[in-house]
């Protein structure tokens, strides 16, 4: 799976383990409501490093805590 799945797996995880909306993310994070709906919808396969920092403030997460999750195992990505 390329990164961006990855990224919307857990983050779509992380959102319903806080019961935090997609609305709610988009305001606290900053970030428009396209630039979620590419990530939700895999339209882009390159997720900027500052939307991953956005998404990690707003959830109150560092980035270790973010990426530590077995679906960003290195044999589970592909980078074509």
């Amino acid at each position: 799976m390329n990164l961006n799945k990855a990224f919307a797996i857990r983050l779509s995880g992380i959102l319903v383990e806080r019961n935090i909306s997609k609305y709610k993310l988009e305001k606290d994070s900053g970030l428009t409501h396209s630039a979620l709906r590419y990530i939700f919808n895999e339209t882009n396969n390159d997720v900027k490093f500052s939307t991953i920092v956005k998404v990690c403030h707003a959830l109150d997460m560092s980035l270790n805590e973010f990426f530590d999750n077995k679906i960003f195992d290195i044999k589970n990505l592909d980078f074509e």
